[in-house]
């Protein structure tokens, strides 16, 4: 007798209070995480198998469905909807998944106070070399560094992507008095936020002490920022990137950094996940994070309870 009940498998961690409103209703929960991508599906055939309605699988940015996975979903499960807990859907191929009639959801506003603040965090500690004076101070005696630090105030960071992330750094940053420079494909924002200073990419690069990146990682933005982008920099530039590795050459990033032709970088997000390309690990001029920008004890809460409820109200296009 097939099964009366959606099957709802948790392959990442989420909150717990998200999982408790998800067992809401004819629902079972079927939560094991940190299975490969392999694994994951023979659990899946294994706990499917005679369901009778669709079921949903949630995971998390970091984990990558290939082409081939998605369509093992789509004609071997009864996965209809996947939800990733993240705020992109570079992990997974919408366009194909809609042909196989799979709904891929996201959380588009779950974590970008979390990511705006870190991506500040990391201009703050960059400029006021925060990294290097704890070592020191924690290595050597105390003394006090010289005028190698930077206040913001007055200086211009230049953002690009002025959407959820980019637009509340701005507002952050406007607070420390800074100045504001623009840079978006949506021209309606020049009219939202007025007291930015919209500009193409080459003005923006060519006149901010500060540059941070926060689009979305497709074919347009894949080497954002390559060779030619490059040469607009400061030489005393400090680039951020909290978005997605690939919008940035990293080759091209270390050379710059290594011929000491941009002053730092502040990095969390890399190429080839979760490894990291090792030239970064012997420069001096890099401050890196482990793709942390959007992870917070309160952004896991949001983003949680956000899928989880989008997944819920998908679920109800299906009368059980």
């Amino acid at each position: 007798m097939k099964n009366s009940f959606h099957n709802i498998f948790i392959a990442d961690d989420i909150h717990r209070k998200a999982i408790e409103l998800l067992k809401a209703g004819n629902n079972r929960i079927l939560k094991n995480i940190n299975l490969t991508n392999s694994d994951l599906i023979k659990y899946i055939l294994l706990k499917d198998n005679g369901a009778r309605y669709p079921s949903s699988l949630i995971i998390r940015s970091t984990r990558k469905i290939s082409k081939e996975e998605l369509e093992i979903f789509a004609n071997k499960t009864n996965i209809r909807i996947i939800g990733t807990a993240s705020s992109g859907f570079d992990n997974i191929d919408v366009k194909l998944a809609k042909s196989l009639k799979i709904k891929i959801l996201n959380v588009p506003d779950g974590n970008y106070i979390s990511a705006a603040e870190h991506t500040l965090s990391l201009i703050l500690a960059i400029s006021k070399n925060i990294n290097n004076v704890n070592y020191k101070t924690l290595t050597e005696r105390f003394k006090s560094s010289k005028y190698f630090n930077k206040e913001l105030f007055d200086k211009t960071i230049g953002i690009i992507g002025v959407g959820r992330v980019g637009s509340h750094l701005a507002r952050l940053c406007r607070a420390l008095g800074m100045n504001i420079l623009g840079n978006d494909i949506k021209k309606n924002l020049q009219k939202k936020y007025k007291w930015i200073q919209f500009c193409n990419l080459k003005n923006l690069l060519k006149y901010s002490d500060i540059v941070t990146i926060h689009t979305p990682l497709d074919e347009s933005t894949s080497n954002l920022l390559d060779e030619e982008e490059f040469k607009f920099l400061k030489r005393n530039a400090i680039l951020i990137n909290c978005a997605r590795g690939g919008i940035i050459n990293e080759r091209i990033l270390i050379k710059y950094l290594k011929s000491n032709k941009i002053y730092f970088a502040g990095i969390d997000v890399f190429m080839d996940e979760p490894e990291i390309n090792q030239n970064f690990l012997i420069l001096k001029n890099v401050l890196i994070t482990p793709h942390q920008a959007g992870k917070t004890i309160e952004s896991k809460i949001r983003i949680s309870m956000n899928l989880a409820s989008r997944v819920l109200n998908e679920l109800k296009r299906y009368s059980v």
